[in-house]
């Protein structure tokens, strides 16, 4: 069978031949399966091919969990409870081959929603236009490309050597910007890591031109591209590329110059740091930092979700009120023991200890509470990201910088008003803010690729009485993943 991971698993999109010898009354079209024929003829089966580009990205295997789920498997936050191969646990002793699981489906599902979103912009651009004219064929359009950006981006911090590692001249991932509804030649070269990250920057400039201000309730304001989410994802793709000076000015178009450090252009959605940082993980997900999120309910839950892996189960969880598989508990040496993280900070919120039993005082990430069917929204990128982008690129740019420093003390402070950071030079600033990044994106999936980005180990994992994994270096073979079988063998120039 052919490689399926390229064609489109959209919802409402499939390539779908209906028989020449029947009627069209024998043979209707259904409703959620649409021939690729007519998937373009009116503004609703468009619509709804948005709605599916957005739950194919949001599929187990990328957003809706287990891209973020290895990512921080791999990053040394946390501990596999028995390094169970189907739960991460080859991610994480860092022994993944080309053959196992988690390498294949992140690729398999990431390629899908490339595929999805290459398969409806070629039909916009074929028909679609025509049926929503130019104001909603902009829009949409913009959508699709911001989700394939954010895909490529994914893929080059699992699969592809950090960009400041030979200046983005090392292989990338294959660069597939045409789609495929049938059998097709899949073979193509990998393209250079820089030669990926300009398309990402080409496909977010679109997107920031043509994506609305905003939309007309904070649901869609949270879970839909709009030009802010856009600038702000811009701002994580250029810190990644050591660009601090693109870095400085995307972020300026969001960042008020002095506290408190909200956003100026009010045409678009507004941004800030609520006073609780709690209130970003909690129903409704919509707070004022909340720039982008992957939306889930109860009849659309994730099958693998971070609540699941993340809580401890109900034995070591008594008094959470929720429960989990406890496939990954906090590990005890990680951030968790940094004395400058007072225990009055808010974010220890986060933090759950077990309080009886034979894993008494085991540590457990609550950021996503909720027990099933798991619905806690998902940040893809919060506005305390683009404070800290910012701060870090002023650092790197100024040195001691006045208004970084200002920045950093503003995202502590909001959780911990009792701490002012005083640093004293420009090394000891960047080292706050990173230290502070690791606090405040704890469970999210960033810290992997601030180790890359950063050409820093991916630190040992040495948890008491549990084998100790050892770290990777960016010179070792495991510090990236490889390239999955299931692409070697249907693309034989994947190796070139």
């Amino acid at each position: 069978m052919k490689n399926i991971k390229y064609f489109s698993l959209l919802l409402i999109v499939a390539v779908y031949t209906i028989s020449c010898t029947k009627t069209v009354d024998l043979n209707p079209v259904p409703t959620t399966l649409i021939a690729d024929a007519s998937a373009f003829e009116t503004p609703a089966r468009i619509s709804n091919q948005i709605n599916g580009l957005y739950a194919t990205f949001k599929g187990t295997g990328l957003w809706g969990s287990d891209y973020i789920l290895y990512s921080e498997a791999r990053a040394g936050e946390f501990i596999s409870t028995n390094q169970n191969p189907l739960q991460g646990g080859l991610t994480y002793m860092m022994l993944t081959d080309p053959g196992t699981t988690d390498v294949n489906i992140v690729w398999q599902q990431a390629y899908q929603t490339i595929n999805a979103c290459n398969v409806f912009l070629d039909g916009m651009d074929a028909a679609g236009k025509k049926v929503v004219g130019d104001s909603l064929y902009n829009n949409y359009t913009a959508e699709a490309k911001v989700l394939r950006a954010v895909t490529y981006y994914s893929l080059l911090q699992l699969y592809a050597k950090p960009y400041r590692d030979n200046a983005g001249k090392n292989p990338g991932v294959p660069l597939r910007l045409k789609g495929n509804t049938g059998l097709a030649d899949y073979n193509l070269a990998r393209s250079t890591v820089d030669e990926v990250y300009q398309q990402i920057i080409k496909d977010l400039n679109y997107a920031e031109t043509n994506l609305p201000s905003k939309y007309a309730t904070a649901v869609l304001n949270t879970t839909r591209a709009q030009k802010n989410s856009v600038i702000a994802f811009k701002t994580r793709v250029y810190l990644s590329m050591g660009d601090y000076a693109n870095t400085i000015v995307e972020a300026n178009k969001l960042v008020s110059t002095a506290a408190p450090f909200v956003t100026t252009n009010t045409a678009n959605t507004t941004h800030s740091l609520p006073a609780d940082i709690t209130t970003v993980f909690k129903t409704p997900y919509t707070s004022t930092e909340s720039m982008f999120s992957i939306a889930f309910a109860s009849g659309d839950a994730p099958g693998n979700s971070l609540a699941t892996n993340f809580l401890p189960n109900s034995a070591d969880g008594t008094g959470l009120g929720s429960a989990g598989t406890g496939q990954f508990y906090v590990f005890a040496s990680g951030i968790v023991s940094d004395a400058t993280w007072k225990t009055t900070d808010k974010r220890r919120n986060f933090i759950f200890t077990t309080a009886s039993g034979t894993n008494k005082g085991r540590l457990w990430c609550s950021k996503f509470a909720v027990g099933t069917p798991y619905t806690d929204y998902i940040p893809v990128i919060r506005y305390s990201e683009v404070l800290l982008n910012l701060a870090e690129a002023l650092a790197n740019v100024n040195g001691l910088d006045t208004r970084a420093t200002a920045i950093l003390n503003a995202v502590r402070g909001r959780s911990d008003a009792t701490t002012i950071f005083k640093p004293t030079d420009k090394t000891d600033l960047l080292n706050k803010i990173l230290n502070e990044r690791r606090i405040e994106f704890f469970g999210e999936g960033i810290r992997n690729g601030d180790l890359m980005r950063l050409g820093l180990p991916i630190p040992a994992k040495t948890p008491t009485g549990a084998t100790p994994v050892p770290a990777a270096n960016p010179t070792d073979g495991n510090y990236i993943w490889p390239i999955p079988n299931n692409e070697s063998l249907y693309n034989k120039l994947i190796g070139q």
